[in-house]
């Protein structure tokens, strides 16, 4: 797979975009482009169910006059169409409301020298030898053994280049890929029927499990669900797997993303230097590490991310903000207009040997939680409540699953009573966790 636009095409697109915007009127504009190409494919028991090759191109154009602002998108690089937008956009900033917070972020924050974060390996895999590796996949769910069959196998490989060039002297851009298997497995027994899933993502094909090992996870986690018994309703210690526990690191940092503050709906507003999660948790945030899932040299505003810690010893030491969002709180940008970066949970108590049976044992009695769904938390308060699948515990050990089950609480208090994490780390999107082991959560049983 090659690009449809190499770099020097994309850079040549944005200056002429740039001209043509000031041509129009515009005091400041940004460009923001991008073209990739990707391969998926799905199968189910051996037959191929989709396949589908897919190429992009996109460019999106801001122009602000003073500071009302106005942006068109399109996915047509040619002459005309650019005019076009450049003209719509302009039009649009004609007449839109001024916004004091509008405009680029200044000249002195923009990235003066990207990093080569080596998160560009491109996978050359065909169609045919990605339903050989969806084949393997099936194959790992059918060696587990009987009970169980494929729902699904995916694989998928993608590659893309973005570019972003502004008004202010700012144009650069960078290649990176994403590469998953993934399986899903259905197991019954009688009238019960339970679905696992699992899958590996990685920059470069080479970095990802082996397609048997994908499968029989998935197998192996649909099996262990059959003869779920329930629970009784109360309030018990709860042991968050590694994936799970991802899920509350996400709930977290959606509270301290500039929207959430500015527009007043998360309940850690304005809590900076104060405690929000238990203190001997660390959470730390990596915009370069080689490789990382979330890595990337600066964000949608040309600004780069820092490595620093967003929660030390338990307290709140920072927001993940854009420039727009830096600027409705009268604070600077993180570098955060894309998201954040590769996000990491630790903690001062846990050692090398604190692996997941380690944490089963400190859990001694308890609810183990493997799958959630549901809403989650509502940010404005921080009130919690998910439908969960899982295991109850008993002296360390499981017993039996449990399933069609409730957990709830309140995310500021579940975070300040997490006792230890494990040392099974697990990394998923933008986060990386061990199991979490919270004292207490109320489990609304069958």
């Amino acid at each position: 797979m090659s690009f449809t636009f190499e770099q020097a095409r994309l850079a040549a697109v944005a200056e002429q975009l740039l001209a043509l915007a000031k041509t129009g009127g515009a005091t400041d504009a940004k460009v923001h482009l991008s073209t990739g190409q990707g391969l998926s494919v799905n199968m189910r028991q051996g037959r191929l169910r989709a396949r589908r090759e897919e190429a992009h191109n996109s460019v999106t154009l801001t122009v602000y006059r003073g500071q009302r602002q106005g942006s068109t998108q399109s996915t047509d690089f040619s002459d005309t169409s650019l005019s076009e937008m450049a003209e719509a956009a302009c039009a649009i900033a004609t007449h839109t409301a001024e916004d004091p917070c509008a405009g680029l972020a200044e000249a002195t924050a923009m990235c003066s020298s990207p990093r080569d974060l080596q998160i560009y390996t491109p996978w050359e895999v065909t169609s045919e030898q990605a339903q050989q590796l969806a084949a393997r996949i099936e194959a790992g769910m059918n060696d587990v053994g009987q009970g169980v069959e494929s729902d699904s196998a995916t694989v998928s490989a993608f590659q893309m280049h973005t570019f972003l060039a502004n008004s202010r002297g700012f144009a650069d851009g960078y290649a990176q890929s994403r590469h998953s298997l993934g399986g899903a497995a259905l197991a019954g027994e009688g009238s019960s029927r339970h679905l696992g899933y699992w899958s590996s993502q990685a920059r470069a094909s080479e970095r990802l499990k082996s397609p048997e090992e994908v499968g029989a996870k998935a197998a192996r986690k649909a099996l262990s669900y059959l003869n779920d018994r329930p629970v009784q309703t109360g309030r018990y210690q709860v042991l968050f797997d590694p994936h799970m526990a991802i899920s509350l690191l996400g709930d977290l940092t959606n509270g301290i993303t500039g929207r959430a503050l500015f527009t007043q709906s998360s309940y850690l507003r304005d809590r900076l230097g104060t405690q929000v999660m238990a203190d001997h948790l660390t959470l730390t945030e990596d915009p370069y590490i080689l490789g990382g899932m979330a890595s990337a040299p600066f964000d949608d505003d040309g600004v780069s991310g820092q490595s620093r810690a967003l929660v030390e010893n338990g307290i709140l030491q920072g927001y993940l903000l854009s420039t727009y969002a830096g600027r409705r709180l009268g604070l600077a940008s993180t570098g955060n207009a894309s998201g954040p970066y590769n996000v990491a949970l630790s903690s001062h108590h846990t050692c090398p040997e604190d692996g997941f049976n380690a944490m089963l044992a400190r859990l001694d009695t308890g609810l183990l939680v493997t799958q959630l769904n549901g809403e989650g938390t509502q940010l404005l308060n921080g009130n919690y409540s998910r439908t969960a699948k899982g295991f109850w515990v008993e002296n360390g050990v499981i017993v039996h699953p449990v399933t069609g089950i409730t957990i709830a609480g309140n995310l500021n208090e579940m975070l300040s009573q997490i006792t230890a994490v494990g040392s099974d780390l697990e990394t998923q999107g933008n986060f990386t966790s061990g199991s979490v082991l919270i004292s207490q959560m109320q489990i609304g049983g069958r």
